[in-house]
């Protein structure tokens, strides 16, 4: 469901579910915990997700905020049209960092 590689000082997850809900929030939340005392940037490449739900929403919200308070960064990677589209009408896209690929959110995450 959720697959991590570190790339650099970058701890990359890729969500290979459909649909991105609480339970699957809950497994990258895990997975991000389990690295704050190692690094401080972070891309989720959610590229094969076709939907995010309100419990998805949160548990992504909640996780950016557990990423800044240990002043790390989260970049949101590969997003679909319909994905976007839901957090440009939540104006959730002014939260967070969506890049388009791997190579910019690794890019972007560099400069921190």
């Amino acid at each position: 469901m959720v697959s991590t590689e570190e790339v650099g000082d970058i701890f990359v997850l890729r969500v290979d579910a459909v649909r991105l809900d609480s339970a699957v929030g809950t497994i990258i939340r895990n997975a991000v915990v389990s690295k704050l005392d190692s690094t401080r940037k972070f891309a989720l490449d959610i590229g094969a997700v076709k939907l995010v739900d309100s419990g998805g929403l949160g548990s992504l919200v909640a996780l950016l905020k557990n990423i800044t308070n240990h002043q790390g960064r989260l970049a949101l990677v590969g997003m679909n049209k319909s994905v976007r589209m839901m957090f440009e009408l939540s104006r959730m896209d002014r939260q967070f960092s969506l890049l388009e690929d791997m190579p910019k959110a690794v890019a972007f995450l560099q400069q921190a």
